[in-house]
């Protein structure tokens, strides 16, 4: 059985952005931070990750994109081709009907979108949820350290668990949503505050489950 590794972005907002603002080299700062974690969530090299899938929930338009590594196409290594794709994504769903756009629709090969009812729901979309196992990964403040925060490095079986991100990661607004969902499924908390930014923690992640993958093989 293929085991997928996925990643849950949950965004507080996201800028509005055309293509010329892009095409004159003016990204808005977290557009070009998202695209950073598209980036390492799937470029590996010359080729990409295809046992990794991206989800990314913009809250306040309640709207989920899902990102196939195994069908993924088009996306480059470059700023500019992921900008693109994610604002075809963003316009796709927004020109959907309101029934229409909660099914799952194709925006570019390997790049879904729906709009969802509640943040509840979010969790049931995404496949392969093994054991529903949940870890957070944020920068937690030195005055309120949970004391259940684990350790990434000493966990076995990382494909099987999916890592959720505030974004950005101060955001306070996914703390509503892990309430509602603790108790229907494990939730861990991971701090990664000595590495700078969420791709880099991606990066992380990614490089913890090759070098486990290549110990098993």
């Amino acid at each position: 059985m293929i085991r997928l590794v996925n990643f849950l972005l949950y965004i507080e907002n996201v800028s509005d952005y055309s293509k010329k603002d892009i095409d004159n080299g003016h990204t808005p700062l977290d557009i070009y931070q998202v695209c950073s974690i598209i980036r390492e969530s799937f470029c590996c090299s010359y080729s990409i990750r295809k046992n990794n899938i991206l989800y990314l929930y913009v809250a306040p338009i309640q709207i989920l994109i899902k990102i196939d590594g195994s069908s993924l196409r088009y996306l480059g290594s470059d700023e500019r081709s992921q900008a693109l794709l994610l604002k075809k994504a963003l316009d796709n769903v927004n020109c959907l009907g309101k029934l229409d756009s909660q099914r799952w629709q194709k925006s570019t090969p390997g790049i879904f979108v729906k709009r969802l009812l509640n943040s509840e729901s979010i969790l049931e979309n995404i496949i392969d949820l093994y054991n529903d196992k949940i870890i957070v990964i944020k920068e937690f403040e030195k005055d309120f350290m949970k004391s259940d925060i684990i350790n990434l490095g000493e966990l076995d079986n990382l494909m099987e668990y999916c890592y959720i991100f505030p974004f950005p990661q101060n955001s306070r607004i996914i703390e509503d949503f892990l309430g509602r969902i603790e108790g229907r499924y494990k939730i861990d908390y991971v701090n990664l505050a000595k590495i700078r930014g969420i791709e880099n923690k991606i990066l992380y992640v990614n490089f913890l489950i090759d070098q486990k993958e290549n110990l098993d093989d």
